[in-house]
């Protein structure tokens, strides 16, 4: 029997975690999970460890190699053979009723299918957190307003979402094979190549707050060396993209990678102002972009900076 959907989760060296995120989906035909470990030390022994790995209708697949979620994920998607992809990382889980609600779509025409989350926090699930705070927002607003291109371009993460394989598949669309920001590019490819798109109001999801996780240091300011130049490189490509396809919506990851870049290097920052016209209309409607909503003396660095440093 083909399967209905199939849930793509990278992992990397965090296997009680996963088990976690793995008790929160229900064992069935219909449902393929795909586990594809990023090649942890001591993964060779995860199957004699943990039972859940052997569950039916999971397939366990460890990386040659640590290559990175993006790497994973694109393992994964060579494997997956449901008409439905969903993806979740390793840290975070699914809600009790997660069946119900994907299964009540999957005679949907739409090409994604997008739900609300919860921000919790990994180490207490009772503690509210603030992550990703921005997709319910884009889900009542689509309900609301039927703004399609605001959830479209904005939802830049995987989870939370039922993409149609054949859209994936009719676009070859593959993850970034980088540490950081992975999955944006590819996020901005579905919503621009999705002729249609639907949602739902429902809580799929339960998104965490980890301290130790990549997306950590964005929220800390404590980066990896490379960190900030792959996230604006990323989020870089991703606005030119929407440009070259005339869409045209605030670039706020990439807004707040310069406005990191400005703060803690301003060589980055100058590197990617000599092309921002790539993105804005002009160097005075990114200035005007950038400084918005920021108390006045950090308005004026933006302003004097980039008028006369870059």
């Amino acid at each position: 029997m083909i399967p209905t959907f199939s849930i793509i989760i990278p992992h990397y060296d965090i296997p009680d975690l996963l088990m976690r995120c793995l008790e929160s989906i229900p064992v069935s035909e219909d449902i393929q999970v795909i586990v594809v470990d990023d090649n942890s030390p001591g993964a060779d022994t995860y199957l004699e460890k943990y039972l859940e790995l052997s569950r039916p209708y999971l397939e366990f697949i460890r990386a040659p190699k640590n290559g990175g979620a993006g790497y994973a994920r694109n393992i994964g998607l060579d494997h997956a053979k449901g008409k439905w992809l969903l993806f979740a990382d390793a840290d975070d889980f699914y809600v009790d009723n997660m069946y119900d609600l994907i299964n009540a779509h999957h005679h949907s025409d739409a090409d994604v299918i997008y739900f609300k989350k919860r921000s919790i926090h990994s180490s207490d699930i009772s503690k509210p957190s603030k992550r990703s705070y921005i997709i319910n927002k884009l889900v009542d607003s689509y309900l609301n307003n039927s703004d399609d291109v605001s959830i479209k371009v904005g939802y830049h993460v995987p989870w939370g979402k039922m993409i149609r394989k054949s859209l994936v598949d009719r676009f070859q669309l593959r993850f970034d094979e980088v540490r950081y920001a992975n999955d944006i590019y590819f996020s901005v490819c579905v919503g621009i190549y999705a002729k249609s798109v639907d949602a739902d109001r429902s809580i799929l999801y339960n998104v965490t707050e980890r301290e130790g996780s990549l997306s950590f240091g964005l929220f800390s300011g404590k980066f990896s060396p490379d960190e900030l130049e792959v996230r604006t490189s990323v989020c870089f490509r991703a606005q030119m993209l929407l440009r070259e396809n005339d869409i045209y919506v605030t670039p706020m990851l990439m807004r707040s990678c310069l406005l990191l870049a400005l703060r803690y290097d301003r060589s980055l920052y100058k590197k990617y102002l000599k092309d921002i016209r790539s993105v804005y209309p002009s160097k005075m409607s990114a200035i005007r972009d950038l400084s918005q909503g920021l108390v006045f003396y950090k308005k004026a660095i933006v302003y004097i900076y980039t008028l006369f440093f870059c």
